[in-house]
């Protein structure tokens, strides 16, 4: 059995097949650290947008979160933690690249090759790989001309100084507001390139002290009941903020709005910072400190569109010139071609990437139809919006583990066809109720304008999905070392 990532998904993975007692594995990691986005996502002011408390293990919390929204390392170290308690570490092997994925359908097995054209087989596949992994660096006009240093801030830099130099942000998104007030505070001057203004709420996120985290090690059940408060607050009040035209969205922009103008000083900017969609069509953004550093003398806003970068910095469409010392890119992730990042090639020789050639889709996110015992963690429609991905992942581990179990070192388990379509159609259908659909330009929407990222159901709804598929939903077939094809088995 192979594992891919050691992000917070190929852990959990590792974890519970330890505890199934099932040994025969290995978890491949591309990096040279286990914590996935956490290990790749380094620069200034990174931490998570989900409650500590929530965005953890349920099966191993931590009563010693520094703060609600812990910052990068101290996450990063929560994973590494999880790896040694749990007797992980002598089953990773670090700077594996997986570039293809075979099915032998003779031998009913995985057939992996890797960077370095080595191979090993496997008779099941765990895809743990996250989305938050693959940088996108828009292609600019002169991009390779800039004389000075730059980097995305998935690929951050410490060695380059940041004091008295002119910085140029281009993005304001979840990355950009994070690195925005850190850098300002010790920059020349920060350009911030904005594209499309964002709604930012507030985070209210505070440290715990001594003696709160002292109640947490002592009585369990007090960071059991924390964590399940969390949980309702996102899973109940947060989550119909989603539905189009919902009375609790409009107020909810209504708050938002008026502290983003009650807290920008020029009035001219609050304009620039105003959306002119939906709240939640695009991701909702936290940040205590944004609009402080937005305050600042040394920061600048420009709205102006790109028209191409220059050895000194970047020329906007009027013409004008800013100059620069170092250019940042805080321009996202490629969400749909890290779901394309391996070449995956099922029965009948079937390309993952032929399949998905209009749009990614899965049965409840996990597997593909013609890709026996190819199981994703994070695949299509698993994202989430107003809940823990790390939650998600506990419930897609177990609903994976459960339809391992079925088949065992000797079957394959394909889902049929009509169940994946039948899923997906009704998904699309709950997706179009969803204020992700109406139109704004989001990662949450492919290149054909389908949503392919986000669940459009609660937390709750996801893990009673899982929990109600059964082996009815699936092929079950034998692998014949004598013919080249499976022989389905009728299932009851």
């Amino acid at each position: 059995m192979l594992v891919i990532g050691a992000g917070f998904s190929g852990v959990c993975a590792g974890i519970k097949l330890l505890e199934q007692g099932i040994t025969n594995f290995r978890i491949f990691e591309k990096s040279q650290g286990v914590g996935g986005t956490w290990y790749e996502n380094r620069y200034p002011g990174a931490a998570c947008d989900v409650p500590s408390h929530f965005y953890c293990y349920s099966f191993e919390p931590n009563p010693d979160w520094s703060r609600v929204y812990s910052p990068q390392a101290e996450i990063q170290q929560y994973v590494e933690y999880c790896v040694d308690k749990y007797g992980l570490r002598d089953k990773i092997t670090h700077g594996a690249r997986i570039v293809e994925l075979r099915l032998d359908e003779m031998a009913g097995n995985w057939r992996v090759t890797f960077g370095d054209d080595s191979v090993v087989t496997a008779h099941h596949v765990i895809n743990g790989g996250g989305g938050l992994h693959k940088p996108h660096v828009p292609d600019f006009q002169g991009r390779e001309t800039f004389s000075g240093p730059s980097m995305h801030t998935a690929d951050w830099d410490h060695s380059v100084r940041l004091e008295d130099k002119r910085i140029a942000i281009i993005g304001s998104a979840a990355s950009a507001i994070q690195v925005i007030p850190e850098v300002a505070k010790i920059a020349k001057q920060v350009t911030v390139f904005q594209r499309t203004p964002n709604y930012i709420a507030q985070r209210n996120d505070r440290t715990y002290t001594d003696r709160q985290r002292a109640r947490f090690r002592r009585w369990p059940w007090l960071q059991r009941l924390y964590r399940w408060l969390i949980f309702n607050q996102m899973d109940v009040l947060l989550f119909p903020i989603t539905r189009k035209n919902s009375l609790l969205g409009r107020a909810a922009t209504r708050r938002v709005l008026k502290h983003m103008r009650d807290s920008v000083d020029e009035p001219a900017l609050r304009k620039v910072f105003e959306p002119d969609y939906a709240l939640g069509c695009k991701r909702i953004l936290l940040s205590d400190d944004l609009w402080d550093a937005v305050n600042r003398d040394n920061v600048v806003v420009e709205t102006e569109s790109i028209e191409r970068i220059v050895p000194n910095g970047i020329e906007t469409a009027d013409g004008v010139l800013h100059e620069a010392d170092l250019i940042v890119y805080a321009t996202g992730f490629d969400i749909d071609g890290h779901m394309r990042s391996i070449n995956v090639i099922g029965m009948g020789e079937l390309e993952l990437q032929e399949v998905w050639s209009d749009a990614p889709e899965a049965f409840c996110g996990g597997c593909v139809a013609g890709f026996p015992n190819y199981w994703m963690i994070t695949g299509p429609n698993t994202g989430v919006a107003t809940t823990s991905v790390v939650y998600m992942v506990e419930q897609m581990v177990r609903f994976i583990l459960r339809m391992i179990a079925a088949a065992g070192a000797e079957k394959l388990l394909s889902v049929r066809q009509g169940v994946q379509d039948a899923y997906n159609d009704e998904l699309q259908t709950l997706i179009e109720q969803r204020v992700w659909s109406e139109g704004c330009n989001s990662w949450y929407v492919n290149e054909s304008g389908r949503v392919t990222t986000l669940y459009p159901k609660n937390a709750r709804a996801f893990r009673r999905q899982l929990e109600r598929v059964n082996l009815s939903s699936f092929e079950v077939m034998e692998a014949n070392a004598k013919k080249p094809t499976m022989q389905p088995e009728q299932v009851a």
